[in-house]
This record gives C-alpha cells, structure tokens and sequence, in this order.
C-alpha cells in the first residue's frame, strides 16, 4: 500500500499542487471594469486535455459577468499574462456567452488560461 502511495498518488499530489498555484495566480490578476466573478462556474483541472497521452495539462476556467463589450473585454485579457506552471507567461482566452447572463444587464464570460505539455510522471489522469 505504501507502494502505491509513493509512485501514484505522489505525483497527482504534486501536480495538484501546480494547479492550485496556477489557478491563485490567476485569481489574483485584477478584474477589469464592471466585471464580477461568477464563482458558481469557475474550474480548474490537470489531466490529459489534448494531444494522445504521457503530459499533463492544466486548464484553470474563470467565470464572469461584465457589462463590457465583447472587444474590450477580450482585448484586456489578450494583454494580461500570468505565470504558468514551469514559469512561461500564459495569457487568457476569451468566450463571450452570446445570449446574456443570469444578471440583468450583464453578459457571462469564460476566461480560459491553459498550460500544456508538461511531464505527466506516474500521475495517472495524464496518461
């Protein structure tokens, strides 16, 4: 059992760890004007999420709702970078809910920051 322990859960550990770095990362970049977190849609995931196998990717989904127009607020996250898991500056891709949000006079918007390609180890979810 302590076998198992040591070559699997280990690395799913570490790389839980990454994610959770990653997405505190970007949690800290600012909001932009009249822009709000919808926490009940927000994500983060380390897993096989593209590509045939042995890497892991990290995704982390921020969830919005802005009254901003669509250019705007795509154009604000094309310039924000964040640091992703081995340190390369990742920035954020844009998708603008095009039938609203749940709030009057807001629109819902998904922020995607991916970091791909890294080593998967015996980290089972990667493979």
């Amino acid at each position: 059992m302590v076998a198992h322990t040591v070559v699997f859960r280990v690395p799913q550990w570490r790389n839980d760890e990454n994610l959770a770095r990653l997405s505190e990362r970007v949690r800290m970049v600012p909001l932009p004007p009249r822009t709000e977190h919808d926490l009940r849609a927000e994500a983060r995931e380390v897993r096989l999420l593209e590509g045939n196998g042995n890497h892991c990717d990290y995704l982390v989904h921020l969830a919005l709702v802005t009254k901003l127009p669509d250019a705007e607020i795509a154009r604000y996250y094309e310039f924000v970078t964040v640091e992703g898991v081995d340190g390369a500056k990742l920035s954020g891709t844009v998708y603008v809910n095009p039938s609203g949000s749940w709030r009057e006079g807001f629109k819902g918007v998904i922020v995607e920051f991916f970091d791909g390609g890294h080593e998967a180890g015996f980290d089972l979810r990667c493979h």
